[in-house]
């Protein structure tokens, strides 16, 4: 039986991870929503059998997540802070969990020390502060490592492969965490390897399922190119703190395997494994993108805090965490500015609502982008989307479906002004398949580009035309927001 810790060390895992919720949450809505969250804001607002309709097509690997934010969204609502909470709170779990795994392996002075990095870490910023699954799948790879290390039952067995179909069902990829808990079991409990191997194999049973529905998807990822060493040390900066803090951060971890720490049997399989199997992987199909791997930092924290922690005089210990925050801090700061995602959408629903007028449309180069209709709602309500012959809650997807081109002139006639959102998505093929037959009808419509204004990811112009509008035809959906029939 295991010794009952003292209140003040058995709380210092909540207080870390008090204090990582506080570090996330600061400047939590200021980055602006880019067009992954437009599509977590966008499916969050449909029921279940519309989500389902569209998983059956795109993006079932994020079902789990989907249904998460629709019941969360349900009761907190679609604001931008509601939208990111749940990957703050994940983060501050993981930061609390990894405060727990590092007190046990360790010390309690380890485990603050690795909580406080996972806190300060820009990578960790980064996907805290936005409504996609990475921080909750670093808080359930955490959770699964601490269970695995105190399962010593049947019944703790079972909470480990619960939290192993929670952890798969949160992002496939993170299953690449499995082989190292391997390791760690053979290092540590060889015993127990049969064990682990049953509770694994019953909680990948109902996982195969979500894989093979992944599987069948696999062309959303098809934008993914291969690895390039540009990519492992972009990898190397994510997971050290930035490139100020990337050779001390090696070296602590690498001390702390010198002396041989109990952290050593668990964080070094975690951190090395998982990156080597995506990149070796992705060199032949590619599937690396950086996110994926966030869940290997609470590895690397515990790690560097444990190097700290083995330092011969107790005051340089605290001295490496208080670098490790300094030269995180130009990343943080960085990750935190409105324009730190790949869209800034606020400026453009700023400059819409600013500039629009009663009786103006609104018209996509790019269908795949609507979903930003779900982001600062107040600068598309009412404004009709002009070419939108059914909308993507009824064709089921993201995109809806849009009138013929032969159409695009009569649809455009009515209205004497016009937005056209012309977004970049360099990454996507096709991006700008739509865009020439588009222009060339708002001009043969009569409608003339009077301004144009910039923002990060895109563009968006302004058409006008000096004679009167024709009388509106009834052909299509003229709205943003689709009619109550198809909520």
């Amino acid at each position: 039986m295991k010794t009952r810790l003292p209140l003040s060390a058995a709380a210092l895992p909540l207080l870390t991870g008090l204090a990582a919720f506080a570090a996330v949450c600061w400047r939590l809505g200021t980055p602006s929503l880019w067009r992954d969250e437009a599509v977590t804001a966008e499916l969050a607002g449909r029921s279940l059998p519309q989500l389902a309709r569209v998983l059956g097509e795109i993006d079932a690997v994020h079902a789990a997540y989907y249904v998460l934010m629709q019941g969360w969204t349900a009761v907190a609502g679609d604001s931008v802070i509601a939208l990111r909470l749940p990957s703050a709170l994940a983060a501050a779990v993981a930061a609390g969990l990894t405060a727990a795994l590092g007190r046990e392996l360790a010390s309690p002075r380890a485990g603050v020390i690795a909580g406080l990095l996972v806190a300060a870490s820009p990578f960790v910023a980064r996907h805290a502060q936005e409504a996609r699954q990475y921080a909750l799948v670093m808080a359930l790879a955490v959770l699964a490592t601490w269970l695995l290390l105190r399962v010593g039952s049947r019944i703790g067995w079972a909470w480990y492969a619960v939290a192993v179909v929670l952890l798969g069902a949160a992002h496939l990829f993170s299953l690449l965490l499995l082989p190292a808990h391997l390791i760690t079991v053979l290092l540590t409990r060889r015993a127990d390897w049969r064990s682990w191997v049953v509770a694994t194999g019953a909680a990948l049973v109902p996982l195969a399922g979500l894989a093979y529905v992944a599987a069948g998807q696999r062309y959303q990822v098809g934008w993914i190119t291969e690895p390039t060493w540009k990519n492992v040390s972009n990898l190397l900066e994510g997971l050290g703190w930035g490139p100020y803090f990337m050779a001390p951060a090696l070296l602590l971890a690498v001390y702390a395997v010198a002396r041989r720490s109990p952290v050593a049997a668990v964080a070094v399989p975690w951190l090395v494994l998982p990156p080597v199997l995506l990149l070796g992987v992705s060199l032949a199909s590619p599937l690396y993108v950086q996110r994926y791997l966030l869940f290997c930092l609470p590895a690397a924290a515990l790690l560097v805090a444990a190097g700290l922690d083995l330092l011969p005089w107790r005051p340089l210990a605290y001295a490496g965490l208080a670098a490790a925050v300094l030269a995180a801090g130009p990343a943080n700061l960085d990750v935190r500015r409105q324009q730190a995602r790949v869209d800034d959408l606020r400026t453009l629903a700023d400059v819409v609502t600013e500039h629009r007028q009663k009786g103006d449309g609104l018209v996509f180069t790019d269908v795949r982008f609507r979903p930003l209709l779900a982001t600062y709602p107040t600068a598309w309500e009412g404004l009709p989307d002009v070419l939108l012959r059914r909308s993507p809650v009824r064709t089921g997807d993201l995109k809806g479906a849009e009138i013929a081109k032969a159409a695009y002139p009569d649809a455009l006639a009515p209205y004497a002004r016009v937005w056209l959102v012309d977004n970049r998505v360099a990454f996507l093929p096709g991006s700008k398949a739509a865009a020439p037959a588009k222009r060339a009808a708002l001009d043969e419509a009569g409608l003339t580009l009077v301004r144009e204004w910039k923002y990060k990811g895109g563009k968006v112009g302004l058409y006008e035309r000096t004679g009167p509008p024709a009388e509106l035809p009834e052909l299509h959906e003229r709205t943003a927001v689709p009619p109550a029939a198809d909520q």
